[in-house]
């Protein structure tokens, strides 16, 4: 480790919870490491170098920050103002601020822009390929099973355009968000309330003003402190924190290799607040860190409760939900965790939602951030067939059965009317039961969670009021109060992970410090709208549920 030198925060991709597995097979193969950055080493290395006396400053350096949703954003937010009430100052640098990056930025003391580039926000959007014309032209047949007039998660399949329902649901959220977002920044630049969408709203006028100068717009908004070049860069951070005598650079530590090289202080034995963290699709079966495999989470549950220094469990949640059955099972388990005299408590990240929020129903408590995407509890079932799209080329299915519902699903020949009965009374009684288990875990009403669900989305301060949510905070909080819950005064924090070889752990190690990635270069026009559709129809493969029946979020699938 350097001494008197600067850390340098420079997030790659997107902001996760917990970073997607590669395997070592594929990585020996040469296949690239999805661009994410992990938000937790984020917060703790600004933890770490906020009484580090070799840390002098901390950089942004925020040019490949690609996408983080709001409430990873204000987490982060969060430390980077606790390390400055230490003193030390904080920098943002970049040719160009993606909107989350500016996020982060207006944090900093000072906010520097290469005079090519910009620190425009544009607002946010959610928008979805839609296919019903396509597949009808290709005498595709979508078998969809549902209840609740919000879930839309097939619409793209039925539909060329959003319905009115959905449109309704999202600009609820649209909305929040963009009120959190325009008035955190303002907030910590000091701009007059409201500026920025006044500016978005008369963007071309403004844009104008500056004869199309982006730059010049960022600076003359309030959202950058100065313009200056690579040259002039360079010299002011190399005046800052000196001059690295091999790059001719400023001297600064990479925030992954000071966590390697300081890692947090060893917590003592006991006792012990678990945390769990459920990211990604949820799946029957067996799954790699990014998705939630029921088995797999069960077991880190499992884990954590065998563990007797455990006191408390969090179970941190990133999703928009999947396999209904899958969410039952991890469900039932923490409800068993909680039968054996341990509190559970939910956090919710920026998606907990339609399975994300099944799982999280029974918890002792709820918490959210108040730009949390939660509720969608609704359920559906869905089951594309091509029997159309085979007799066009003269194939046929036949055959005999022992019963009206013994084959009646097949892609080949589509659903028969028997098995269409079973599916819908199936979707229906899965929705009860989401209802039941949301009553049972909140103490509420039947009728009122109806109310309330039918598969809308829902921010976390709306949830609140809603009673679908205890309280409003991060995991911090989360955790503090599960420790209540368990009347600990003195304790440590366990992340429960699933566990990876020595191997490959250093195999990432070596690949995320050698590998030039290039999914961190922004794909171009024809490959986003490939990318678009491949998102879309790919969720399709993802459907496991031995039962066809579904809570899933789809507004979360398509998220600004």
């Amino acid at each position: 480790m350097p001494t008197s030198t600067a850390l340098v925060l420079n997030p790659a991709g997107s902001l996760v919870e917990q970073q997607t597995f590669v395997g070592t097979a594929a990585l020996l193969q040469g296949q690239d490491l999805p661009q994410e950055a992990l938000v937790k080493d984020l917060i703790d290395a600004l933890a770490l170098a906020k009484t580090d006396s070799n840390i002098e400053m901390v950089v942004l350096e925020l040019d490949d920050l690609q996408q983080g949703l709001l409430p990873k954003l204000q987490r982060i937010s969060v430390a980077i103002e606790d390390f400055k009430s230490s003193g030390k100052k904080v920098i943002a640098v970049a040719d160009n601020y993606s909107q989350s990056a500016l996020f982060l930025a207006a944090h900093a003391d000072e906010v520097l822009l290469n005079p090519e580039g910009m620190a425009v926000p544009e607002g946010f959007a959610m928008y979805q390929p839609y296919f019903k014309s396509f597949l009808e032209k290709h005498d595709v047949t979508i078998n969809l099973f549902k209840v609740g007039k919000y879930k839309s998660a097939a619409d793209p399949l039925l539909r060329d355009s959003m319905s009115p329902e959905d449109s309704e649901a999202r600009m609820l959220i649209l909305d929040a968000w963009w009120e959190a977002y325009t008035s955190g920044i303002e907030t910590a630049r000091g701009m007059p309330a409201g500026s920025i969408d006044d500016m978005l709203q008369n963007a071309p006028e403004e844009i104008k003003s500056t004869q199309g100068n982006l730059a010049q717009l960022s600076l003359q908004k309030g959202l950058v402190d100065r313009l200056v070049t690579q040259t002039e860069l360079r010299r002011y951070l190399v005046g800052l924190a000196g001059e690295d005598a091999e790059t001719g650079n400023y001297r600064g530590v990479n925030y992954k290799t000071y966590l390697r090289a300081a890692r947090l202080p060893i917590q003592p034995a006991s006792p012990k607040v678990a945390v769990i963290t459920a990211v990604g699709n949820i799946l029957d079966g067996v799954a790699p860190a990014g998705e939630i495999g029921s088995q797999t989470l069960t077991a880190l549950i499992r884990k954590a409760q065998k563990n007797r220094e455990v006191a408390a469990i969090v179970l941190r949640i990133d999703s928009g939900g999947g396999s209904k059955t899958a969410s039952e099972m991890i469900r039932s388990q923490l409800e068993a965790v909680q039968a054996s005299g341990i509190p559970v408590v939910a956090s919710m990240g920026s998606v907990a939602a339609s399975g994300g929020y099944w799982i999280a129903a029974s918890a002792d408590e709820i918490w959210a951030a108040p730009t949390t995407i939660t509720g969608s509890i609704g359920i559906f079932g869905i089951l594309p067939s091509l029997e159309k799209t085979l007799a066009r080329y003269g194939i046929y299915s036949d055959g005999v059965t022992t019963t009206p519902i013994a084959g009646g699903a097949s892609v080949m020949r589509g659903i028969t009317p028997a098995y269409r009965d079973v599916l819908q009374t199936i979707i229906e009684a899965g929705y009860q039961q989401f209802l039941t288990t949301v009553a049972n875990g909140r103490d509420m009403d039947v009728d009122a969670v109806h109310d309330v669900a039918q598969g809308r989305i829902w921010t976390g301060a709306s949830a609140q009021e809603l009673g679908l949510v205890d309280e409003l905070g991060d995991l911090e909080q989360a955790i503090d109060s599960a420790a209540r819950l368990a009347n600990l005064d003195d304790y440590s924090v366990w992340y429960v992970e699933p566990e990876q070889s020595i191997e490959e752990q250093l195999l990432r190690t070596f690949v995320e410090n050698t590998n030039v990635n290039l999914s961190a270069v922004t794909p171009g026009p024809v490959t986003q709208v490939i990318n678009s559709v491949r998102q879309e129809l790919g969720f399709l493969g993802r459907l496991n549920d031995p039962g066809n029946a579904y809570v899933i979020c789809p507004e979360c699938l398509a998220l600004p």
